[in-house]
């Protein structure tokens, strides 16, 4: 007969068996295959979702200022634009704006609402927000003034209604940075009350569009553009740009996104730059001629400072020219220095301008003075005669001139006042005008004025230089009114803001330089043909060779966001890992059904060596069926496991099994053929291998056992052989309580590492020392069995195949370890999570208000202050980014950065306060125990030893944001370069924490965050210690109610921490479920070993019913032997088990599940009593002659 007809004649006639091996294979394969097609699924969700909220939106471009809404249909008319793309709309974006909503029982408010602000398509052509929708899901009409759509999400926290009002709150336009003296400190919020709501909208589509990429749906609310225009004062202007494709799957490449920034260009309005022609010139009276005594042009902002990128590309563009920057700054007092640190006089000149400027061909200051000079000194000053000779200065040359001032960042939104005297080099004219200055018209002389008669070295700054007195002035801050004189208003009627006084532009950036910038205005000569055009379009080109985008840079948003949709976690990996015993359970059933069956054909297998066939001949005829059965049961495997990756999915999508894992249920399934293909090639190959391996271990066994029917041969083990083995297993036992003991010096998951090392270590012990009893025949436990000759009787059954009865009893130990000792380390919320932290709060807007500091919370919450009393608070400031949270299962591009205040790192130099944990950081071993850091790792931060000195910034991570979320696995010291703001920033990893409240975020030194964004003011994030819940629970509500419209949230610590720890604890008991599923196929592969069992012995209990024994006994002896191996396996494995978790019960780190363990361990006991029985009815039909005769 052919070898293929034999094989094929041999699957049918035994095709029973053959079932059950295919079973067997289906399970490992559905496995394999499932945990794929979860990997798929997550992957596609994440990619659905992604897609779905971006519409057709390929490319955002959202910048801090407001531009002209024209610059849409100008870049829309570029050829470049129009080869890679279809459409493109200005709006207004607001990312955590915050609405709320008065009601009976109160206001109802939400924070961190994306604001979004569209008008209908115009009559130009210029396309809305919504054209980019892609899933049908939209308002039935744009709302118009007065009316506002919101998404459920937002709809349902607020519990608003259709027909109900709100109130929307937005930053206004910054106009001067809030951390400046001169910026807003209060009046910082617009407001848009009364707005009805016309219409909720799902969270579908352009209803959760995001920015940034996360499964949860985010809070959205719509707007009229026109209402947001108006309200902000800023007609026909928009602060973002959408762009589109056209294609909703395929965005645009690299290519494209170059040729939509050729295509983006926009003017000095847009980027708030302006350049103007200054010219004075005098005609003498006598003789009519005219003579300009300046011409320049000067390159201004908006912001009063040039950004530093501005600054220096006008320098490499017009340094040629004789271009040079200006710094002009208010001082408050003027005075002569009295040589003890106090002036001499104590009023002084109040609220003067002084200009930083060096001299030079186009600006000759040194020869305009009475006693000329090159250069300034970086400690010399230059005063105008009007102001050297006031009545309270009265300076002569050499004197030393004390100029008190703001420092140009204030603190917490409080300004400081600094000093700096300086001599006196030189006194310059200056003409008194004809006419008083009025801003925005010519200077009128009837003497020949001077060089430094010149108003516009000062930046326009409305509310100041707009007044026409000095009582008038609108500042952030209080002036003293009573240190006005009369000369003063004077001076500042006639001649408005010119300089009082000059120093070299090195001296006043030295005093007033700043993250800000180091120029308020550039002056250009006005000679050689150079032109306002000239000027505008050179600079502009500089700004694109350098790079400087200044906020007008295109991010390729649907890009990003599918490159973030492969995730942070692995999740195929991470299933595949959690079914590990259910793989490892399938392959033994495979391993011992397909071994079962061999023994039953055992004779045939030594009737074909019997009649000549070769072993080799043999072996491959089995080996062949058994990869046909492997091969068709892949194939079930494959329907079976997209069954069992949908129930996964299901139960990730269940608030009461495992949603905690994803957060959100968004998750839908996907297939792909490579996942179907791996699957089922990954679950024959490792059933095939097992299946040869099974065949493999009969080519020793003597022909004339096979015809015997049976299959293993009759080994001993020798009494060295066992000596050995006694010593493995003593060490092993020595081991465990080493691991025991280090672990006791230990701590974190070091800590519990080592016990559960010590755990293990024991249940080996026990494993090997359970071998060598069975392969003594059982006679040790002799003893303890008394007269229970049953009990006897199934031990020394046990012993007849010692290794396959340890390797069931380790399985089923193995896995209950692993469930019981993991379950125990679920995580509950501790101190040492918390940092002895009560509240963490965040804010929409920046908070100015130093929190911590008694002026600042009087000035804040008056007579309430003081319920904040034995309160500490400290701020962080915020670089918004993408959540790196392991919540969040997007891959973070650009995570969130928190700058890390000084006050904190001080707060945890005390040694006797609770701190956050840290797992390790730089130099833990190696530093000195006098070193700062060593007790007190928050010292590393911005510090020398922390490798600033190479560029990178130190940072501080949670070790699970580190590993899981970011991919940084090599600890400390390992880099990683991300992009902000187009720049990278490398950043250095100088410490890991533990999981606490800080997860999720990159922390950095605040000197070092100030270096890296110094458009950032305010503080945004809060870490609040309160004495006690009661206290905690006073000061939230204080605090959201005072700064409520800043859309400041309060969260108490521990709920926050609990929340996350439910990551970690999901993840847990999915493994706990899992792992108890393929205990569960464990118990099954037992029946088929007892099955096996009784199959080898039906001719001995064949002879013993022949001997009077009942048929109900045999049964009850096959029982007794399959319970004693899975009692043996659960308690060997529990008992292992509570040695790792004890001690940590001991210190009341673990939590736990008692009763869900008890249940989970009980179920696995009445499936294995079940399969047991069943084992042990096999007893019941075996026939008695025919089992008599195979013994003789």
């Amino acid at each position: 007969m052919p070898f293929v007809r034999l094989v094929f004649r041999g699957l049918l006639y035994h095709w029973r068996m053959n079932a059950a091996v295919a079973m067997g294979v289906a399970a490992a394969t559905a496995v394999l295959t499932g945990a794929l097609l979860v990997g798929d699924s997550v992957r596609g969700s994440l990619r659905d979702l992604t897609l779905d909220r971006l519409g057709t939106i390929d490319e955002l471009l959202l910048t801090d200022r407001f531009f002209r809404q024209q610059l849409v249909a100008e870049m829309t008319r570029d050829s470049a634009f129009r080869s890679h793309y279809a459409l493109a709309a200005g709006i207004m974006l607001f990312p955590e704006g915050t609405v709320e909503q008065r009601g009976p029982q109160g206001v109802t408010r939400s924070s961190n609402v994306l604001i979004v602000g569209s008008a209908g398509r115009s009559a130009e052509g210029q396309w809305s927000f919504w054209d980019f929708d892609a899933s049908g899901v939209r308002p039935t009409r744009n709302p118009g003034p007065g009316e506002i759509v919101l998404n459920q999400p937002l709809a349902d926290a607020m519990k608003a209604a259709v027909g109900q009002r709100v109130t929307v709150r937005l930053p206004k336009p910054e106009n001067v940075p809030a951390d400046s003296p001169l910026g807003e400190k209060a009046d910082r919020i617009s407001s848009l009350p009364g707005l009805e709501v016309i219409e909720i909208i799902p969270a579908a589509g352009l209803g959760r569009f995001n920015p940034w990429p996360s499964q949860s749906a985010p809070y959205n609310a719509f707007v009229s553009l026109e209402q947001l225009q108006e309200v902000l004062d800023q007609p026909d202007r928009v602060n973002a740009l959408l762009v589109s494709g056209g294609r909703r799957d395929e965005p645009p490449g690299a290519e494209a996104s170059q040729a939509l920034a050729a295509a983006l260009r926009p003017t000095f309005q847009d980027l708030g730059l302006a350049v103007t022609r200054l010219r004075l010139v005098f005609a003498d009276p006598r003789t009519g001629q005219e003579d300009a005594i300046y011409d320049y042009f000067s390159i201004t902002a908006d912001r009063m400072i040039l950004p530093p990128e501005v600054d220096s590309a006008a320098r490499r563009a017009f340094g040629e020219l004789g271009g040079q920057p200006v710094f002009t700054y208010l001082a408050n007092t003027i005075a002569k220095d009295g040589g003890t640190g106090q002036p001499a006089n104590e009023n002084g000149i109040p609220y003067s301008m002084i200009a930083a400027i060096d001299s030079s061909a186009d600006f000759p200051l040194g020869q305009t003075a009475e006693t000329p000079f090159d250069r300034l000194a970086d400690d010399e000053i230059v005063l105008t005669r009007w102001t050297a000779e006031d009545e309270d200065l009265r300076a002569a040359l050499g004197d030393r001139i004390r100029i008190t001032y703001y420092a140009p960042e204030t603190t917490h939104g409080r300004p400081v006042e600094a000093h700096a005297v300086l001599k006196l080099r030189a006194i310059v004219p200056l003409t008194q005008p004809s006419e008083p200055y009025l801003p925005r018209q010519e200077l009128r002389f009837a003497a020949r004025p001077t060089l430094v008669n010149d108003p516009h070295l000062t930046p326009v700054v409305e509310g100041v230089t707009d007044q026409r007195s000095i009582d008038n002035w609108e500042l952030p801050f209080t002036i003293d009114t009573d240190r006005i004189r009369d000369r003063d208003d004077d001076y500042w009627a006639d001649y408005g803001t010119t300089p009082k006084a000059y120093v070299s532009l090195a001296t006043g950036r030295r005093l007033w330089g700043s993250r800000f910038g180091h120029s308020t205005s550039y002056r250009i000569p006005a000679r050689g043909g150079v032109t306002g055009e000239l000027i505008e379009r050179q600079l502009l080109e500089q700004l694109a060779e350098d790079g400087a985008t200044l906020g007008f840079g295109f991010v390729p948003i649907k890009r990003r966001q599918l490159d973030a949709s492969s995730g942070n976690t692995p999740f195929d990996v991470l299933f595949l890992l959690l079914s590990f015993f259910i793989i490892a359970a399938a392959l033994l059933l495979v391993a011992l059904l397909f071994r079962l069956g061999f023994e039953q054909r055992s004779r045939q297998a030594g009737v074909l060596l019997a009649v000549g066939w070769r072993r080799r001949a043999v072996q491959r005829l089995f080996a062949a069926e058994g990869l046909a059965v492997a091969m068709l049961g892949g194939v079930a495997g494959i329907g079976v496991g997209t069954g069992y990756a949908r129930l996964i999915l299901a139960a990730l999508t269940d608030e009461s099994w495992w949603l905690g894992a994803v957060t959100t249920p968004f998750l839908k399934f996907h297939a792909t053929a490579t996942s179907l293909c791996i699957g089922y090639g990954a679950g024959v190959l490792v059933s095939t291998g097992t299946i040869l391996w099974s065949v493999s271990r009969t080519r020793h066994v003597p022909t004339r056992r096979l015809l015997a029917g049976q299959c293993s041969r009759d080994d001993a083990v020798r009494a060295g052989s066992m000596a050995w083995l006694l010593a493995a297993a003593l060490g092993l036992v020595l081991l465990a309580i080493l691991l025991a003991a280090w672990a006791a010096f230990l701590k974190g998951q070091s800590q519990a590492g080592a016990f559960v090392g010590a755990g293990a270590a024991f249940l080996a012990a026990l494993l090997l020392a359970t071998w060598m009893l069975l392969r003594r025949g059982g006679a040790h436990v002799a003893p303890i069995t008394g007269h229970l000759p049953l009990v006897k009787l199934a031990i020394r059954s046990m012993a007849r195949n010692a290794s396959r009865s340890t390797l069931t009893v380790g399985l089923i130990a193995t896995a209950s370890f692993l469930i019981v000792a993991m379950s125990a380390f679920q995580l509950r919320p501790s101190t040492a999570g918390t940092g002895g932290f009560s509240l963490v709060a965040e804010s929409s807007q920046p908070v100015l208000v130093d929190l911590n500091n008694p002026a600042g919370r009087g000035e804040l919450l008056d007579d309430s202050a003081g319920i904040l009393t034995g309160c500490s608070i400290h701020a962080f400031r915020v670089r918004p980014g993408d959540d790196a949270s392991c919540g969040n299962l997007y891959k973070a591009a650009q995570p969130r950065i928190l700058g890390v205040p000084d006050s904190l790192v001080s707060h945890f130099d005390d040694p006797n306060i609770p701190k956050f944990e840290f797992s390790d950081w730089e130099g833990r071993k190696g530093r000195s125990q006098s070193d700062p850091s060593h007790a007190n790792p928050w010292r590393l931060l911005g510090g020398r030893a922390a490798g600033q000195h190479d560029g990178s910034v130190a940072v501080v991570i949670d070790k699970e944001t580190a590993v899981y979320s970011l991919g940084l696995r090599g600890g400390i010291g390992e880099e990683r370069t991300f992009v902000y703001d187009g720049r990278p920033v490398r950043f250095r990893v100088v410490g890991l924490l533990s999981l606490g409240i800080l997860h999720g975020d990159l922390l950095i030194s605040e000197r070092d965050f100030l270096r890296l964004f110094p458009g950032t003011s305010g503080y945004r994030h809060f870490l609040i210690a309160t004495d006690d819940d009661a206290h905690a629970e006073r000061v939230s509500v204080l605090l959201e109610d005072a700064l409520g419209d800043l859309g400041f949230d309060a969260r108490d610590a521990t709920q926050r921490l609990y929340g996350l720890m439910q990551i970690q604890n999901t993840y847990l008991r999915t493994f706990q479920s899992l792992g108890a599923l393929g205990l569960l196929l464990g118990t099954f592969g037992l029946a088929a070993v007892q099955w096996r069992s009784v199959l080898e012995r039906r001719g001995e209990m064949a002879l013993l019913r022949a001997a009077g024994f009942r048929r109900s006994r045999l049964a009850l002896w096959v029982l007794l032997e399959n319970l004693l191996l899975l009692l043996g396996g659960l308690l060997a494995g529990t008992a292992a088990a509570l040695l790792a978790v004890l001690p940590h019960l001991i210190a009341g780190g673990a939590a736990v599940p008692v009763a869900e363990l008890s249940a989970m361990l009980a179920i696995v006991l009445a499936v294995g009593i079940v399969a047991g029985s069943l084992a042990a009815h096999a007893t019941l039909r075996v026939p008695l002659l025919a089992a008599l005769r195979e013994e003789r």
